[in-house]
């Protein structure tokens, strides 16, 4: 099937195309490119238009004293009105720490 669209006017190489310029595609980027492959990162229109913004903030983690990932879940669970996969909300506030400690030694700041 042939797209009925005229040429882009442009092209370009990569070795990985990531979707999505929130954290997930962020870190997915930075990560690829530990590895020495070249991204190419692909947004909606602006770096700055993602759902990452959104999200009560933008990052949710359990890094502050008196803090803890089963507090994040319940209130991720709760938020999400049955919802949320269980394992996979789970996986993010056990995680999500850690990688939110990984990406402040980047340069990150939230």
């Amino acid at each position: 099937m042939k797209l009925l669209t005229g040429s882009p006017g442009w092209s370009t190489t990569a070795d990985v195309i990531v979707i999505g310029s929130g954290v997930a595609g962020l870190t997915t980027a930075l990560n690829l490119r530990s590895y020495g492959l070249s991204v190419l990162l692909v947004t909606k229109a602006r770096i700055d238009e993602g759902s990452t913004k959104w999200a009560q903030g933008g990052i949710a983690a359990a890094l502050g004293p008196g803090d803890s990932p089963a507090e994040h879940e319940e209130d991720t669970l709760v938020a999400g009105a049955g919802l949320c996969d269980v394992e996979a909300v789970r996986v993010l506030v056990t995680e999500g720490p850690e990688a939110v400690r990984k990406l402040i030694e980047r340069g990150a700041i939230f």
